[in-house]
Parts: C-alpha cells; sequence; structure tokens
C-alpha cells in the first residue's frame, strides 16, 4: 500500500522552540535571582562583621596606650599640631600615648592584624582604615585649662565610603 500524500510528523516549529527557549531563560532567571542576591548580602554582611572587627581591634590598641606622653610632666597640653607620631615613631608598635595614633591610615590591601601580618581576608579587599585624635572641651570647661579628654576615632571605609566608625571619648585622670 502506497500513501499518495505527504505524512505529517509531530514536530516543534521554529516559532515554538523560540518561544520555549524564551520562557526557559524568564524562569531560569527567577529561580537563580534569589541565589544571587543572597550570595550578594553574604558578601556585604562579611565585609561588614570583618569592617566592625578591624574597628574594634585598633580602638583597643589605641585605648591600651596612656592620655599622654611617658615622662612628659609639664603643665602645657600638647597642641593639636603635635599630634600624631613623634621622632623615632615609625610604627603602630612605637607608638607610646594616644595622640600618636592620630592621622594614622592604612590604605586598602595594607591593613595590618595585631601581630603586623597583613590581612589577606577577601572581605578585606578595598577596606581601608584611619584615625583621628583630638581634644574635647566639656561645657564649662576654661579652654586654658589643661583638656582632660580626648576623643578617638577609628574609621574602617570600602572603596573609600565609610563602613565602620567608632568613636570614644577618654578622659585623663590628673
Amino acid at each position: 500500500m502506497t500513501t499518495t500524500g505527504r505524512q505529517h510528523l509531530r514536530a516543534f516549529t521554529l516559532l515554538e522552540a523560540l518561544l520555549a527557549a524564551a520562557i526557559l531563560a524568564i524562569a531560569i532567571t527567577a529561580v537563580t535571582l534569589p541565589f544571587t542576591a543572597g550570595m550578594r548580602c553574604q558578601t556585604i554582611e562579611a565585609r561588614q562583621t570583618l569592617g566592625v572587627s578591624l574597628a574594634e581591634e585598633l580602638m583597643e590598641e589605641i585605648l591600651r596606650r596612656p592620655f599622654e606622653e611617658p615622662g612628659d610632666g609639664d603643665d602645657d597640653p600638647e597642641s593639636v599640631a603635635d599630634f600624631g607620631p613623634d621622632a623615632g615613631e615609625s610604627s603602630r608598635s612605637d607608638y607610646t600615648a594616644l595622640d600618636d595614633y592620630h592621622g594614622y591610615t592604612e590604605a586598602a590591601g595594607s591593613i595590618l592584624d595585631p601581630e603586623g601580618q597583613v590581612v589577606d581576608d577577601p572581605a578585606a579587599v578595598g577596606v581601608s582604615r584611619r584615625v583621628t585624635v583630638s581634644y574635647v572641651y566639656v561645657t564649662g570647661q576654661d579652654p586654658g585649662d589643661e583638656p582632660s579628654f580626648m576623643r578617638v576615632v577609628v574609621e574602617v571605609r570600602y572603596l573609600d565610603e565609610p563602613l565602620v566608625t567608632l568613636a570614644r571619648l577618654v578622659h585623663w585622670l590628673n
């Protein structure tokens, strides 16, 4: 028996195949979007946690130093211009007082841990930190008197945008 007409085979047309591919692409995007958003949030949280840890670690190191230079027995407080490391204080381990940390900075990629090793955590990429120290006069205090407070601020930044800022007010008891 022979057939004289064309036999129709059931198959996808080009239009049906393109429509199926488009639907599949939309479905894959919808399924993977929560995972990529979750990974982005996890990276941000890891960086934030590291930033807090780096700020706290440096702040604790600073607060272990005395209010004024050892052996500094004069009654005149240092001026803000005198803040920063003194002669011979080339690294953090050499600092002898709170004010030595004024202006201290660590650029991205060169943040040091308490042992002096560069922090190599992937979350630390692009993270930097800096310290400012200043005298604070409280209300009613004569600015001519010796200051008895210093404000220490440790700022951790990510790509030069603020990430974490810790500030402490330190009181000196004479």
